[in-house]
């Protein structure tokens, strides 16, 4: 199931942030950020989706939002990042973070661990979920969303 199937949401507001996204999957559950670093909606949406595992899950999803409202269009005016736990598989929930794509249109730029970084988001994020894995919509001429899709380990 990919994490880019188009949500309902629950607010009809254009511009307001933060939304709960929808599914029609009862395991998916999701929320829209906007541009703005405030991540008190993102910590306590990652708290009600898994009561148990929920700090972790707070800390990988806020790692994949900072980069991506660092390294991404998600982090300018206008922008969003979109959070999506699927949670199909009950013991490995997979966590989906999309963004707007490279700031720069010219660039190929997307997530990767720099070996000897131990300090990184991406470090961090390596530690905490059992696996991670990139990739991105590309129009042709450039990436147009990336997407780390995290896997955890609740065992």
């Amino acid at each position: 199931m990919q994490a880019d199937q188009s949500p309902r949401t629950s607010s009809t507001q254009a511009g307001r942030y933060p939304r709960v996204l929808r599914f029609f999957e009862p395991a998916r559950h999701g929320i829209l950020l906007g541009p703005a670093r405030e991540y008190r909606a993102l910590s306590s949406w990652c708290r009600n989706m898994l009561p148990v595992q929920g700090t972790r899950l707070a800390r990988i999803a806020r790692i994949l939002v900072t980069n991506a409202h660092q390294h991404s269009r998600s982090g300018l005016p206008g922008g969003t990042v979109r959070v999506v736990l699927d949670q199909t598989r009950l013991l490995l929930p997979h966590l989906y973070v999309t963004d707007q794509g490279p700031r720069n249109p010219d660039s190929l730029q997307f997530p990767q661990l720099h070996p000897g970084s131990s300090t990184s988001g991406l470090a961090v994020l390596n530690r905490l979920a059992l696996s991670w894995t990139p990739s991105w919509t590309w129009d042709g001429n450039r990436i147009q969303q990336t997407t780390v899709e995290a896997v955890l380990d609740l065992n």
